[in-house]
């Protein structure tokens, strides 16, 4: 009985030796997505994060109140501000991000490298022609800003579509109210089967004082309030392009 207890820890024992380097070279393997060039109370998934941490595809970004984080995918850079999280994939031209909840900034060089925002069924592409200095904001679950204070951003809703010009900002109304079951990347070809739909008519009857978005309408709203947003994008713009940082 004690040797047959003995063989069955040994075997245990090397199956546990033999499966640790197994996950060390399945982590190595993976290619980095981008580092972290600034956190203030910030995690990557349940952890707490700090700067020059390095992010993967799939990984949840969140910011509690007061908090920040900035990370820089080649030429790329996103932050996102207080309260918000987000999860980040990569795809061929650069990186796509799903916004939860809260506030991104993001940075595009205007080159072949792109960063996408995705939030609430509302998708942010800025153009690839110029370089790209923009805001997207969910306000609650079937209202999103998009603010772009450079070049442009091209932002579809279901089967409605607009190119947001340079210094202008505009509230997209939503249909639909979100709830996931599973994150995946928006780019995936059945993305919309990890996620249902709850009809937005009776949120919207109270958002900002707006009725519900009627049948054959537009989603797109001209936001006012775009002076302060410039501030919050400017400040996020000087520290992307500070000669201090690399």
């Amino acid at each position: 009985m004690k040797l047959a207890r003995v063989s069955l820890l040994g075997v245990a024992l090397v199956l546990t030796s033999a499966a640790i380097p197994m996950r060390a070279q399945t982590q190595a393997s993976t290619p980095a997505l981008g580092l972290v060039s600034k956190a203030l109370n910030s995690k990557v998934g349940d952890s707490p994060v700090a700067e020059g941490a390095t992010i993967y595809s799939g990984d949840y970004l969140s910011t509690g109140d007061g908090g920040l984080l900035q990370v820089r995918i080649a030429a790329l850079s996103l932050e996102l501000q207080a309260s918000s999280s987000a999860h980040i994939y990569r795809t061929p031209y650069g990186a796509i991000v799903e916004l939860d909840r809260g506030t991104v900034v993001y940075s595009t060089p205007g080159s072949q490298s792109n960063l996408v925002i995705v939030g609430n069924d509302v998708r942010v592409t800025p153009v690839l022609a110029v370089a790209d200095l923009g805001r997207v904001t969910i306000n609650d679950p079937c209202d999103v800003t998009v603010y772009s204070q450079r070049g442009q951003a091209d932002v579809r809703t279901g089967n409605e579509s607009r190119t947001i010009e340079e210094g202008k900002a505009y509230r997209i109304r939503g249909d639909n109210e979100i709830s996931y079951r599973k994150y995946v990347s928006p780019d995936d070809n059945d993305y919309h089967d990890y996620h249902g739909h709850k009809p937005c008519a009776a949120a919207l009857q109270t958002v900002h004082g707006h009725a519900p978005v009627a049948a054959g309408s537009s989603h797109f709203l001209i936001a006012a309030g775009t002076a302060a947003a410039v501030l919050t994008v400017i400040s996020v713009k000087e520290a992307f392009e500070s000669p201090a940082r690399p």
